[in-house]
């Protein structure tokens, strides 16, 4: 098989490179190993087709030198001239020292828009995905990969108000809420976006099995030598997890709709599909955090937890996601044009990529070929309560239904916030979304200007036309519309679920109170019963023992009946009035008593030798008398 033509050749023995046995790399928080690195630019895979854009993966240690980890005197000098005082220098020397390195990631040549096709394409993007998530993280990445050293301090003051604002504590660990936050003033950008720096962080689901989960990727802190604890880490959590933040949940996990939906073992195809595509049958539902901090126009970094269980092909895995799955998605609405005011590939284009990645990952509006989504899980799911709904309605099943229920409520509450935050995203980068699209179509005022054939991607040009000029073509939304659309599909289908829930819980409440009324008149049956006869058996008890003082009277069978007949109406008349007013009377009387006993606290306090109190107490009580 001929090799891959987009992934140029690496030299072995920077890609082999053990950087644990390298005294100072192991002295570093961040390895290369650490990190995936990719370029997206314009190829031609083909001759006779135009160039199209592709997302390579490049290894990072072909891009970082040997002599990375050793911090030069010039570097130090920058931490210095960056700093504003004394501690934000040295803080800024022990990021140098730590973090310095990543500025080798950053791209070396621009893009060079007259390039005619006779040298390889500059890169638009560079995309550095760090698979691990400690906030540390965050400033050592912005204070290696922004190259503006005036702007350094006041990115970083802003970066850590973002992290303190948006943090939030719980039970199981740090974590943020959903937010867009732009790290530089807008008075820099003249009020247009898009902002960068910009930090953004999202919630996505992601499947996972039963019991402990698997050991993250590189979540092992290299200066103590084991997992840190989670006070500096933001871990993955489970669903309940996430939405029952100061609440132990561990009890509750087996009972969740993914770990007692199974639908392989009834299903021979979907058994041997999960089989293949995950190895293991996902069994659990978790709520994993995406990071990311666009740098500028050419460089973003990611940063999320990668499970080792999942396999890189098919695209389970975040990145994979991305770069094949939602890259091309993108790329599909890419189209050659001759308008001048284009809009190239940006950092900002690839943080819809990457939320599109993320948000998108168990949902089938994304991704057609998903063999087991979301929504198809719970749908199953409510479909085996409801034959338990018509073949017997029990509280249990009430139970079983609350508890779908309450998680499709977390589900649909985790999909708006996703939506907010891509509204968020749009006011900030002043892209258009599907509802902006729609409003200027109907807008009689706006101008009507021409639009173009579509063409699909790889197409031969129909005149010459620059390899850079890559537009949105008129007629396809923008990504950040098309990603709006899709959540709102899956919402609008989740939202139908819990409604087709609730109704299931409606019912189910009606039939079991239906049988409950049939069941108390069969309890009102054998409590009369009860109650008649049971006196009369102990009447007839207490006549016939064999002694002398009742076996020798002269009475008659009268006396039988009429002492039956009073023990079984008082009976009867206690019975029903202990039901009725029997509460109330249990009531006054513990009120009785609680008086009683603070009216005693009152006359007598206690006496101890060195109370005042009572001595005070005494004396009074003597002269009033």
């Amino acid at each position: 098989m001929p090799p891959d033509k987009r992934i140029p050749p690496v030299n072995a023995e920077p890609a082999t490179r053990d950087y644990d046995a390298d005294p100072l790399w192991r002295s570093k928080p961040l390895t290369p190993a650490q990190i995936l690195a990719h370029d997206i630019r314009l190829e031609s895979l083909r001759a006779d087709r135009g160039p199209m854009l592709e997302c390579n993966e490049k290894a990072p240690s072909s891009l970082i030198p040997d002599t990375a980890a050793l911090t030069s005197r010039a570097d130090f000098a920058r931490s210095e001239a960056a700093a504003v005082n004394p501690i934000e220098e040295r803080r800024f020397k022990r990021l140098e020292e730590d973090f310095g390195w990543i500025r080798h990631l950053r791209l070396k040549n621009k893009p060079n828009s007259s390039s005619n096709g006779s040298q390889p394409a500059a890169a638009k993007c560079r995309w550095i995905h760090c698979s691990s998530k400690y906030p540390e993280y965050l400033n050592g990445f912005l204070y290696a990969l922004v190259e503006d050293t005036k702007t350094v301090s006041e990115c970083m003051h802003l970066l850590d108000n973002a992290v303190q604002q948006k943090q939030r504590f719980s039970k199981h660990g740090k974590h943020f809420v959903p937010f867009v936050a732009p790290l530089t003033p807008r008075s820099q950008s003249g009020g247009v976006g898009p902002y960068y720096p910009m930090l953004i962080s999202t919630p996505w689901l992601d499947w996972s099995i039963n019991g402990q989960t698997p050991p993250l990727r590189f979540q092992i802190d290299r200066r103590e030598g084991y997992t840190s604890s989670r006070s500096s880490c933001h871990p993955m959590r489970s669903l309940l997890a996430y939405y029952f933040r100061l609440e132990d949940t561990r009890e509750r996990e087996v009972s969740q709709v993914f770990s007692r939906n199974k639908p392989w073992q009834g299903d021979r195809e979907i058994d041997l599909r999960i089989r293949q595509w995950y190895g293991h049958y996902p069994s659990a539902l978790n709520v994993d955090e995406l990071w990311l901090l666009a740098i500028d126009s050419e460089h973003i970094v990611t940063f999320s937890s990668n499970q080792t269980w999942k396999a890189r092909w098919p695209p389970l895995q975040l990145t994979s996601r991305i770069s094949d799955v939602a890259f091309r998605d993108v790329r599909s609405m890419f189209h050659r044009s001759h308008q001048n005011d284009t809009q190239e590939y940006t950092a900002m284009t690839h943080v819809i990529t990457a939320l599109s990645g993320a948000m998108g990952m168990m949902h089938r509006s994304f991704w057609q070929d998903l063999p087991l989504c979301l929504t198809d899980r719970f749908a199953g799911h409510l479909g085996h309560l409801q034959y338990g709904l018509h073949r017997s309605p029990t509280t249990k099943l009430v139970m079983d239904l609350l508890a779908c229920q309450e998680e499709l409520n977390i589900v649909i509450q985790i999909t708006q916030k996703q939506l907010d935050l891509i509204h968020q995203v749009h006011e900030l980068t002043g892209t258009s979304t599907l509802q902006d699209q729609h409003a200027s179509s109907r807008s009689p005022s706006s101008p009507r200007r021409s639009i173009p054939p579509p063409g699909l991607p790889g197409d031969p040009p129909v005149s010459p036309r620059s390899p850079h000029n890559t537009t949105y073509h008129p007629m396809t939304a923008s990504p950040i519309a098309k990603l709006q659309d899709n959540l709102q599909r899956e919402l609008a289908d989740l939202q139908d679920l819990r409604d087709n829930a609730n109704t299931l819980v409606s019912r189910t409440i009606q039939l079991v109170n239906l049988r409950m009324e049939s069941s108390s008149k069969a309890m009102l049956v054998f409590t009369v019963v009860t109650i008649i006869f049971l006196p009369l058996n102990f009447v007839t008890s207490f006549f016939g023992m064999n002694v002398s003082d009742i076996r020798d009277m002269q009475a008659t069978q009268s006396l039988f009946w009429l002492v039956a007949m009073c023990v079984t109406a008082g009976v009867f008349v206690a019975s029903i009035f202990l039901a009725f007013q029997g509460g109330k009377l249990l009531d006054r009387m513990l009120l009785w008593v609680d008086a009683r006993k603070e009216r005693a606290s009152l006359r007598t306090p206690a006496y101890n030798g060195n109370n005042r109190v009572a001595d005070a107490y005494r004396s009074n009580s003597y002269k009033l008398r």
